[in-house]
């Protein structure tokens, strides 16, 4: 027995980094998992290595993104809790940035959080113990360089969001948590267009990240709370990185 055995759980971008590490450990630790995710191959993929329902979504189309919502809701047979890990990550300083690529993080990290949030509410009412974690990021509570500025300021959102989704689901039943991690060993910058600037985050990435694993964990240890447990936040750097 698990500590998250039978709890059934919607895990966005999970086909891939962190989102998959989650999958993974909702699996080991006994629950079911549906993923969302954009990419068909690594979809196919982590369905063979987990069993796991999938679901293809594009988070920027908000009608589409609900619906993947419901199918994979229907797919598991309802839904316990909702991890809204999906996101990307484009720095760059705003005198020469990319307004699609803030479009995207806007599109993507908020309005694409919230149309899938919004989908699975009413699946989460009716689930048990039902949880909602946002994965924001340090990034999310302070701005640690000037590139990050646009990304900081989505990520700001999560936190403002889910602080008045915990207030507003509380009466639902429903417990809101936000996790902020700070460097995490993911894809090392690749969609970064500035070389400097994609060099020094694939170097924070290599030499101060997190393993998706222990993030994952910590997601896990929140989905496994007792049900009278509401964590509020859980914010996380490595060891090797400067407290800053």
């Amino acid at each position: 027995m698990g500590v998250l055995d039978g709890r059934r759980v919607l895990v966005t971008g999970g086909s891939a980094g962190l989102g998959a590490a989650v999958a993974r450990r909702v699996v080991a630790d006994g629950g079911r998992v549906a993923v969302l995710g954009r990419d068909a191959e690594r979809l196919e993929a982590i369905a063979e290595e987990l069993g796991a329902v999938t679901v293809a979504a594009d988070l920027s189309d908000g009608p589409a993104a609900a619906a993947a919502v419901d199918t994979a809701a229907e797919r598991l047979g309802g839904l316990d809790a909702l991890v809204n890990n999906a996101g990307t990550f484009r720095l760059g300083f705003v005198r020469d940035g990319e307004p699609s690529d803030w479009a995207d993080m806007v599109q993507v990290n908020v309005l694409g959080l919230l149309a899938v949030t919004q989908a699975a509410v009413r699946h989460l009412e009716a689930g048990r113990a039902p949880q909602i974690v946002n994965v924001s990021s340090m990034g999310g509570r302070r701005v640690a360089q000037p590139a990050q500025g646009v990304y900081a300021a989505t990520k700001h959102a999560v936190h403002a969001l889910t602080e008045s989704l915990r207030r507003e689901l509380y009466s639902s039943g429903i417990r809101v948590t936000v996790i902020a991690p700070g460097f995490v060993h993911t894809n090392l910058g690749a969609y970064i267009r500035d070389p400097d600037v994609r060099a020094n985050m694939e170097h924070g990435q290599l030499h101060q990240g997190l393993d998706p694993a222990d993030v994952a964990a910590q997601i896990a240890h929140v989905l496994s709370a007792p049900p009278d447990v509401h964590h509020v936040e859980i914010a996380l750097i490595s060891t090797r990185q400067p407290p800053g």
